[in-house]
């Protein structure tokens, strides 16, 4: 079932080999930009749409000192429109971040300058595996996450 797939960038391919890693969808949008197209008129996204979603991890460390506030309204967000996602036939998104995700009690994104609390938007997605990388999965309605 499509959802989103939470993936560090050096797991994908580019920029490790194809049999490598896993296969980059093929259209970039940062996140505040995707974000901004969900509050669209029409939803944006079809079958076609190939997400590739970059920048998230910078968008929560602007956010600070409210980033536990912050992470919350992006899921609701992302949960106000699972049904398009489905409805539309989406496939997967990938959501993409630079630094290490860190999957114990809680999934978080192990930043330099800060532990980012990717669980408060995901919650506790699957962990799961192509080509020898890790990466951690959950539904569009993020419910059970």
């Amino acid at each position: 079932m499509p959802g989103y797939v939470l993936v560090e960038q050096k797991n994908l391919a580019p920029p490790k080999a194809e049999r490598q890693g896993i296969h980059a969808n093929s259209q970039e949008i940062g996140f505040g930009d995707f974000l901004r197209e969900l509050d669209q008129d029409e939803f944006p996204f079809n079958e076609n749409s190939s997400l590739r979603v970059v920048g998230l991890e910078e968008l929560l460390l602007a956010s600070r000192p409210n980033m536990d506030d912050y992470t919350k309204m992006i899921r609701h967000k992302l949960q106000s429109h699972a049904n398009d996602f489905f409805t539309k036939g989406c496939g997967d998104v990938q959501i993409v971040f630079r630094g290490e995700l860190i999957k114990g009690e809680k999934l978080f994104d192990k930043h330099v300058t800060a532990e980012i609390p990717i669980h408060l938007i995901f919650g506790s997605p699957q962990t799961d595996e192509i080509n020898g990388q890790k990466f951690y999965k959950a539904g569009f309605n993020l419910s059970g996450n």
